[in-house]
């Protein structure tokens, strides 16, 4: 099949995002089973990214089981049979298995801390890179099918971290986002959840700690009503499933 230019990822550089293509290429057919993808060099430039970044993310990709690493030979799609975005669903809905009640309550927790500093330390160029994350959402709102919502959804939340110049508590929410990471895959962007966000970045704007504190925990309440009902009758459903099966 005739392929068309790889497009550069329009976001901020990090290595889920580059993965998060690769991985949608392969999932949409871009390269088959046992294809090699194009040199490390080749790729990084057509993602506009950085090698270092690159590595990572076909590192990750590796320990999936997505890609294969043939030494002297390069990078290729794993033979064996995968669902991409099945896989990641399927590691979504097993978030059921935790107590999703006490994540909800730990991002409170850390997230609304995180938020208060933010307002503090915040500089310039990182509240209006807030900005700009905020204007690339509208864009994306309501897309079940973009790949790029739930990324600029939880580069808003990394963001928000690196701002409170905290190592000690960036270290600890980066916890959080391997599991944010999963649940931002499953539901899209919603208008409403995007005014809860601009209030957020508001009053980090206006270097109000209180007020960022309380706007971040109004946006995580909206969020664990939002999801908590989904993921309960996510795990509902795969039960049932298995039952059917008579797995269970």
């Amino acid at each position: 099949m005739k392929k068309s230019p790889i497009t550069p990822i329009h976001r901020r550089q990090i290595s889920s995002a580059a993965g998060d293509r690769i991985l949608a290429m392969i999932s949409d057919g871009y390269w088959d089973p046992g294809e090699s993808l194009p040199p490390q060099r080749e790729l990084a430039k057509s993602l506009g990214i950085g090698m270092s970044t690159l590595r990572e993310a076909l590192q990750s990709l590796r320990t999936m089981g997505v890609l294969e690493m043939r030494h002297g030979s390069g990078t290729y799609v794993s033979r064996k049979p995968f669902d991409a975005y099945g896989n990641i669903i399927d590691v979504s809905v097993g978030l059921a298995n935790m107590n999703l009640e006490k994540f909800f309550e730990a991002r409170g927790i850390i997230e609304c801390g995180l938020a208060f500093l933010a307002a503090e330390h915040a500089t310039i160029e990182q509240i209006n890179e807030l900005f700009v994350i905020l204007n690339g959402e509208v864009e994306y709102i309501g897309e079940e099918g973009s790949t790029y919502y739930h990324d600029l959804d939880l580069d808003f939340h990394r963001l928000i971290s690196e701002m409170a110049n905290n190592q000690f508590l960036s270290q600890i929410n980066g916890s959080i986002f391997k599991v944010l990471d999963s649940l931002f895959r499953i539901l899209p962007l919603t208008k409403e959840g995007w005014h809860l966000h601009a209030a957020v970045a508001e009053e980090i704007k206006k270097r109000s700690p209180l007020g960022a504190s309380e706007a971040m925990r109004t946006l995580i309440e909206a969020s664990s009503a939002r999801y908590l009902p989904y993921m309960k009758k996510a795990a509902v459903e795969k039960a049932n499933k298995k039952i059917d099966a008579g797995e269970i």
